[in-house]
């Protein structure tokens, strides 16, 4: 076993042991008594369905604060600061969380995995691969998951970021200049490649689920997990229905999604995230894949001097199987 490996196991199942010990002895409060949970989410497309239907909270009773931030840098301030209680970010935002508070932080889900990434070239254009875009004037989000995917398929396929003329872009701003002729294509998360090609201006190229797993988790902190575990429990029991509502019918998700954002002043068609909805790995549960994943993201980020250091990563799983019970419970009433 290797110090990774090591590290990974002992922290894990240490976690998984101390809350999954607490549980045991642990009466259920009435939903009355349950504490209110201030969570915060981000500009993620299920994130636009958990707000526009809060029956997925209140289906089990709970009580959420629901604040979609703009960047994983500020969700991750407002975790820090202490503002909310449970957050949401991509693997880069979870190792600059445990880097922060290292002996607090806990994962204990995730909301979506894959093909985050995609790379979007005019619906007209000739470009069939990366090797035809050589030279040509291409865009991404610097400093960005986007930017890291772009990195790591590169030196797969033996690129360099030089083979480009790259352009650091908004991604508001992505969509209209790829119409306008001003980059060739654009690297993005989603929603911003699906609108492109719902409104008839871009295809995709390529996806990078293959290239890296790229999961954004679900964090809390050890001292939140170990006195709320019952109000966790149903929170994630909402996640997994609104999981299941994007796998079983993305048409009917991606019509709340889109209806939510809208009241929230973005405009993103229902076909833009039904094809997010259709692309996307939306699934809660997690396992060494995930952690894994996260490590090699890490890995990628301190060799590439990104990061000072590698942090020790903390993990329970124990809190997504109780949510799975908890359905059944519901579900049988």
């Amino acid at each position: 076993m290797n110090r990774r490996d090591f590290l990974r196991f002992g922290i894990g199942m240490g976690a998984t042991a101390m809350l999954g010990g607490f549980a045991g002895c642990l009466a259920r409060p009435k939903p009355g008594e349950l504490p209110l949970i201030r969570y915060g989410g981000q500009y993620y497309p299920g994130e636009f369905l958990l707000y526009g239907k809060p029956e997925f909270w209140s289906n089990y009773e709970i009580n959420v604060d629901h604040t979609i931030f703009s960047s994983g840098g500020e969700n991750n301030e407002a975790m820090i600061a202490g503002i909310v209680d449970v957050n949401c970010g991509a693997d880069t935002r979870t190792i600059s969380l445990f880097n922060a508070i290292p002996d607090k932080a806990l994962i204990i889900g995730t909301v979506q995995r894959g093909n985050r990434y995609t790379t979007i070239v005019r619906k007209d254009s000739h470009y069939e691969s990366w090797e035809d875009l050589k030279g040509k004037k291409v865009a991404t989000r610097f400093g960005t998951g986007a930017e890291g995917v772009l990195r790591k398929y590169y030196g797969m396929e033996g690129y360099i970021w030089e083979d480009f003329e790259y352009v650091n872009l908004k991604v508001e701003e992505m969509i209209a200049s790829l119409e306008r002729g001003l980059i060739e294509a654009f690297t993005a998360w989603e929603p911003t490649p699906a609108i492109a090609e719902a409104k008839g201006i871009g295809r995709v190229l390529r996806t990078y689920g293959d290239v890296a797993l790229v999961p954004a988790s679900i964090h809390t902190t050890k001292e939140f997990a170990s006195k709320n575990e019952d109000s966790l429990i149903r929170f994630l029991a909402a996640h997994l229905d609104k999981a299941d509502l994007i796998k079983n019918n993305p048409k009917e998700a991606s019509k709340i999604a889109s209806s939510a954002a809208t009241k929230k002043g973005i405009e993103v068609s229902h076909e833009a995230f039904e094809k997010v909805f259709n692309r996307i790995n939306f699934q809660i549960e997690f396992g060494e894949e995930v952690i894994d994943a996260i490590y090699g993201t890490a890995e990628f980020m301190l060799g590439a001097g990104k990061i000072p250091k590698i942090p020790e990563f903390a993990w329970d799983t124990s809190f997504v199987e109780k949510a799975k019970e908890l359905r059944k419970e519901y579900a049988e009433k």
